[in-house]
């Protein structure tokens, strides 16, 4: 198929709004509770840290690490398309302002600074009150942290620096008739060309303006989920290759886990060990969202029930969550208890408070707004829909019986 879909999620591909689509966006975003739950027992560095770490819950983030975001950002780029043959590029900007810079701004301002403020606090390296550490919050760079809103501000700020560039291939008269398997896989070598080249210079501190290796990195996966769309051949030759992928995918993963003991790079960048292990690095991610994508169009096409509600609520669950895990996992962390036991109930109750405060923040159009997610129309009540549908089936044959009079 080569067509264009029509909206409302066919199984097949095209610029529509696609279920499928729509699940994996949502998904992507629920999995982040489970991920920053278990961060705090990982041998990274994290906001908040307990003991002891864990090597089982190490490789449990570090294998999500190496394809979630890429997921993120290639959903993200495929939903250009669509979103300029449904409101232009004007209106593509506006949304984009009001669906993420606005809850970028926002929770910099309203949330971060009382989640920073614990973090340093818990740490010992503040002892003075929140609103005394306040300004230094806005004013210090040790001490401003964007945390997890720097997908938002990346998204952002690709969209702006791409969307010309895809305006432009979008407009131009080219089609694919049909991609080989070997061209998808060729297409893993300008990101293992990123990661080989330009990740130990750059590790992966996301903050924006000296951040290369993630933001080349990012960038391929945005325009591929781009090209995806504008040429659906390519996204009918993700879905073939869905179980290849997973499975090229799942054997880069253990190739790394032999190569570095784990999921983390070797600690000598340049070396021969550390090359393939970033090599492989970019064969994991490629092939698990080529996965993800070939299997979610497989299973979740179609599926709306529960859609509406997940679709809707992504927005303000990705900004919420980690401020909520966070503000959690202060006091969990200090139980004493083993490490499935605290990290069970940090994931338990982070996903519950999540979930309620989504549910106090439905209640409010202008915290939907500030959070990135369209208000709700009004409903009609029950009483008011009975007799809007009487009126319907009343009318029809009132208005013949005119005619015929």
């Amino acid at each position: 198929m080569t067509g264009r879909d029509e909206a409302q999620g066919a199984p097949g591909t095209g610029p529509g709004r696609r279920h499928d689509i729509d699940w994996l966006r949502a998904g992507a975003v629920y999995l982040l509770l489970a991920y920053h739950s278990a961060r705090p027992w990982d041998h990274g560095g994290w906001h908040v840290k307990a003991r002891p770490e864990s090597g089982a819950v190490d490789l449990f983030t570090n294998a999500i690490h190496h394809w979630h975001m890429p997921l993120l950002f290639t959903l993200a780029g495929w939903s250009i398309v669509p979103s300029l043959e449904r409101r232009g590029p004007a209106a593509l900007l506006s949304e984009r302002r009001e669906r993420v810079l606005v809850p970028f701004a926002f929770g910099c301002v309203a949330i971060l600074p009382l989640v920073r403020y614990v973090e340093v606090h818990h740490r010992g390296e503040v002892h003075e009150s929140f609103l005394h550490y306040l300004p230094s919050f806005f004013t210090s760079m040790d001490q401003f942290n964007w945390m997890h809103l720097w997908f938002l501000i990346y998204l952002y700020v690709f969209t702006l620096l791409y969307l010309p560039g895809f305006r432009w291939v979008r407009a131009r008269d080219w089609t694919i008739e049909r991609v080989p398997s070997w061209a998808l896989y060729a297409a893993i070598v300008p990101l293992a060309a990123v990661q080989v080249g330009l990740r130990g210079r750059w590790p992966g501190y996301q903050n924006l303006y000296d951040d290369w290796a993630n933001f080349a990195y990012y960038s391929l996966f945005f325009v591929a989920g781009f090209l995806l769309t504008r040429f659906p051949a390519i996204e009918e030759a993700v879905h073939r290759e869905r179980r290849r992928a997973a499975c090229a995918g799942a054997v880069a993963l253990a190739g790394m886990v032999a190569l570095a003991g784990g999921l983390r790079p070797p600690p000598d960048p340049g070396s021969a060990r550390w090359v393939a292990f970033e090599a492989l690095s970019a064969v994991a991610g490629a092939c698990l969202v080529a996965a993800a994508l070939g299997y979610g169009n497989r299973l979740l096409a179609g599926r709306e029930r529960g859609l509406a509600y997940a679709r809707d609520s992504a927005m303000p669950v990705y900004v919420l969550h980690q401020p909520i895990i966070i503000l959690l996992a202060v006091p969990i962390a200090g139980i004493p208890a083993g490490v499935p036991v605290r990290l069970g109930l940090l994931f338990a109750g982070s996903t519950a408070a999540t979930v309620a405060a989504y549910g106090l923040v439905r209640r409010s159009q202008t915290l939907l707004r500030l959070l990135g997610s369209k208000p709700a129309r009004p409903s009609r009540s029950g009483a008011a829909s009975r007799f809007a549908s009487r009126a319907g089936r009343i009318r029809g044959p009132l208005r013949r019986a005119m005619t015929r009079s």
